[in-house]
């Protein structure tokens, strides 16, 4: 019995996916690793050295434990500095929803401008914007349905005609984001404080696969916080993200450190988040220089607890960074 309170819980969080209701975005819970996912802002900017350009990458896999197949995202992001105050890039982001094989895929070009006229380069304002398209398709012959429940075996039989007349489905849609993002940053000063505010689906695309008119809400995001420098060894950098779409609103604290080893360039980053009502999020990794390695587990403490036993999602993130930049004088980005 237990088995099938599980399949017919898969079952349903398929079907909603696919339902003509209002859907939201994923989230990764490493949210400072997914920069232009995060703020299109983010595009090929740094504030304190310059660079050639930048790749990043991250994984998620959850719902492992209730699911017969885990829910995943992929990004692949790259960006560079173009020019004085200008930044460029792309990410392909793809989300695949348990065994139906429910499908989105984003491709997105990206741009930033340093909107700021700063002559101490303390105060740093971008604008960014994103333009792409949206993907997605469903493959039905996965999809397990109420009618093929086997009442001699007491389990769900794929094998038994589900009687339903739904072929596969898949559309393409023009999506675009925005963003701003601003960070104080002096040399002199042990704070660096920050924050950015992005809106992602402005051009809010229809996501039905029936035929209807059900367009997908605008994402509001928030993100704030702050760099304290403690020590030459220690920076403490604690963290608000905030998220809204539709009615659901997703609010997550987080604490993370950088511990820096004697005479070398490599760092170990660590700390804790906690996202609302929803999980705890243990997260650690390795810094060699500007390069990051961050691998997190996110411990799920929401109304799913009884079926997921606390196991949530495994997320592992890379972001790396060339350091030679093509004879470029001193420009900001993040």
């Amino acid at each position: 019995m237990k088995r099938n309170v599980v399949l017919k819980l898969a079952i349903v969080i398929c079907l909603f996916a696919v339902a003509p209701a209002y859907s939201q975005d994923h989230h990764f819970s490493q949210y400072d690793m997914s920069l232009q996912y995060l703020n299109p802002a983010l595009t090929g900017m740094t504030i304190d050295e310059p660079y050639a350009w930048r790749a990043n990458t991250i994984y998620r896999s959850q719902w492992r434990s209730i699911a017969s197949k885990p829910f995943t995202n992929q990004l692949m992001a790259y960006d560079m500095p173009f020019k004085k105050s200008i930044g460029l890039g792309g990410y392909i982001l793809n989300n695949r929803a348990g065994a139906g094989q429910l499908n989105t895929l984003n491709v997105m070009l990206s741009g930033a401008y340093e909107i700021t006229i700063d002559p101490t380069n303390k105060h740093n304002l971008f604008g960014g914007l994103q333009v792409g398209i949206f993907h997605r398709s469903l493959n039905v012959s996965d999809l397990i349905f109420d009618s093929q429940f086997s009442t001699a075996t007491n389990t769900y039989d794929p094998s038994i005609n589900s009687g339903e007349n739904i072929s596969n489905k898949a559309i393409v849609r023009f999506d675009a984001n925005l963003g701003f993002y601003y960070k104080y940053f002096d040399k002199l000063k042990k704070v660096s404080p920050h924050a950015g505010l992005s809106l992602f689906r402005v051009a809010m695309p229809n996501e039905s696969l029936t035929g209807e008119i059900n367009r997908l809400p605008i994402r509001w995001l928030f993100t704030g916080g702050c760099d304290y420098i403690v020590n030459e060894k220690i920076t403490f950098s604690p963290g608000l993200f905030f998220m809204t779409q539709a009615k659901v609103t997703d609010i997550s604290l987080s604490a993370l450190f950088d511990y820096k080893f004697d005479n070398s360039k490599y760092s170990a980053i660590g700390g804790l988040t906690y996202r609302f009502k929803d999980a705890v999020i243990v997260r650690g990794g390795l810094k060699y220089g500007r390069n990051i390695f961050s691998i997190s587990y996110d411990l799920n403490v929401s109304y799913l607890k009884p079926y997921t036993h606390i196991r949530g999602g495994l997320e592992i993130g890379i972001i790396y960074i060339n350091d030679k930049p093509w004879g470029l004088s001193r420009m900001k980005m993040m």
